[in-house]
């Protein structure tokens, strides 16, 4: 039933190549599956954030299909900073005339996402700007994709090179 996704990656080059790659599987979450397992039969849609187009955050909050907003640190950083005086912030906690008087971190939060942290030791230590933000969103749950965990917390699921190959996934 989870359906609000928040992909934080840390530079551009990460951001654009989590894009592409929910692009090319967006079909695989409405159709059937690889072996022949059902899919979710709901539509796969994902955007990059951007503080100029807040419209997109009104089709994240309302739409029943899988939503994944995908957001870089740095814009992440500079956005999260409640009472900055960049732009970015002021656009994301400021109530807007154009989003219909409401702080487009209340709509994010009121949807509780799930947070995917794309390569969380390069987005710095427990209290950092990064994780203090993630707090913003209210998420339900915050999980760490990585292959090289620097620290490793309640590991959910390892895929090793060898298990990696003998799956046939590289």
């Amino acid at each position: 039933g989870w359906s609000k996704f928040i992909i934080v990656v840390p530079s551009i080059a990460i951001r654009e190549g989590v894009a592409k790659s929910l692009d090319m599987t967006g079909d695989y979450f409405y159709t059937s599956g690889r072996d022949g397992n059902e899919g979710y039969g709901k539509k796969l849609h994902s955007f990059i954030y951007e503080s100029s187009n807040l419209n997109r955050l009104d089709e994240f909050a309302q739409s029943p299909d899988i939503q994944v907003m995908i957001i870089n640190m740095q814009a992440f950083n500079a956005s999260m900073k409640e009472g900055a005086k960049n732009k970015a912030a002021r656009i994301i906690f400021d109530e807007r005339d154009e989003f219909s008087s409401r702080r487009p971190i209340d709509v994010i939060a009121a949807n509780r996402p799930t947070v995917i942290c794309d390569e969380p030791q390069k987005m710095g230590k427990k209290g950092g700007a990064t994780q203090k933000g993630i707090a913003r969103f209210n998420p339900l749950f915050v999980l760490n994709y990585s292959a090289t965990h620097k620290e490793k917390h309640d590991l959910v699921y390892a895929l090793d090179a060898l298990d990696a190959y003998n799956q046939k996934l590289v």
